[in-house]
């Protein structure tokens, strides 16, 4: 608030005590008060105006300074009615009781949507959890069964426990920090079960496997990054082009950091396409001539990236192929205490 602002929300009580002054130095004068005595009385009254005005200018100036100050330190920005002080002047006390009433109604309104989702998430991993079982026991009739038709019945089946597990990590992708522990891991022994998670569908589709420099350590969680390497390595499965696909793992160690670069000879992105593969349901030009695309798998790969601050980033040229590269930082504050 400026001085200027403060006299222009006044101006009536400014306009009313420029009349009354005018009035009394007339009136005043009709009683042959002498202009000595009549600029005297006038000089007092405007200083003890201006003295008034300025007090109150500076209480309000301070209080809602003070205000706008918190409002920009604060992340959560329905917190500043709990922490601002209550001024000493009545509009300002009015505002400070007008936000706490507005501010406890959004906060149970807000807790009663994170019930809701919660309860939510809650019901979403118990039906994944009872969904695992027929499928498990599909897998294991499949097995005992082994023909033609029951290998392809396999790969739907798969195709089905893919889509559930999608399921389970996007509902808890909002609250991954719950669930995950960050511990020090074999880049090599993580890469290697990924491998074996999806031997039967690189092997039946002849992929050429190709792994490079694994032997680094990564802080991260196992579970987690089993699940964004599964994701790409499906992608590439699904968007492979080449009678002789080829899909490629290297690792680079700097510094504060491990790079790994996950590699095929696919069908690539286009360019238009690239800066918006992360984006949620987004499917593309590649998506919309695969009926199968969802959009959901690089959108949730991206969100635990960012959670567990893993930087990721793709590259990626038309009809040569795509590489995404996940950053691994080495700083120890992601440890758990």
């Amino acid at each position: 608030m400026t001085f200027k602002e403060f006299l222009q929300d006044r101006w009536v009580f400014l306009l009313g005590q420029t009349i009354f002054l005018l009035f009394a130095g007339v009136l005043l004068r009709l009683l042959r008060v002498s202009g000595f005595a009549l600029g005297f009385l006038a000089f007092l009254y405007l200083a003890l105006m201006l003295v008034t005005l300025g007090v109150e200018f500076y209480r309000k100036k301070t209080f809602f300074d003070q205000m706008f100050q918190l409002l920009d330190q604060l992340e959560e920005k329905y917190y500043l009615s709990e922490i601002i002080e209550s001024p000493n002047f009545v509009e300002g006390q009015k505002l400070t009781q007008l936000f706490r009433v507005v501010s406890k109604s959004m906060n149970d309104t807000i807790a009663d949507y994170r019930r809701r989702n919660e309860d939510y998430s809650r019901y979403i991993e118990t039906w994944v959890h009872e969904v695992k079982t027929p499928i498990a026991s599909c897998k294991l009739i499949i097995e005992n069964h082994s023909d033609p038709v029951t290998r392809s019945l396999e790969e739907e089946v798969d195709r089905i426990d893919q889509y559930v597990e999608q399921a389970l990590y996007y509902t808890r992708s909002t609250v991954v920090e719950k669930d995950y522990v960050i511990r020090r891991c074999s880049l090599d022994q993580i890469v290697s079960q990924v491998i074996k998670n999806h031997a039967k569908t690189l092997i039946s589709r002849q992929f050429s496997i190709e792994r490079e420099n694994l032997d680094q350590t990564v802080y991260t969680d196992v579970k987690w990054i089993d699940f964004i390497l599964s994701q790409i390595v499906t992608n590439t499965v699904k968007y492979r082009t080449t009678e002789k696909p080829v899909l490629r793992f290297t690792a680079k160690a700097d510094e504060n950091q491990v790079t790994l670069r996950i590699e095929d000879n696919g069908c690539g992105i286009s360019a238009h396409d690239l800066p918006r593969i992360f984006d949620k349901g987004f499917t593309g030009d590649n998506g919309r001539q695969v009926a199968k695309s969802t959009g959901m798998g690089l959108y949730l790969v991206k969100q635990l990236c960012d959670k567990m601050n893993i930087g990721i980033q793709a590259e990626s040229l038309p009809g040569r192929g795509t590489t995404f590269l996940l950053t691994f930082p080495l700083s120890g504050f992601l440890l758990p205490e």
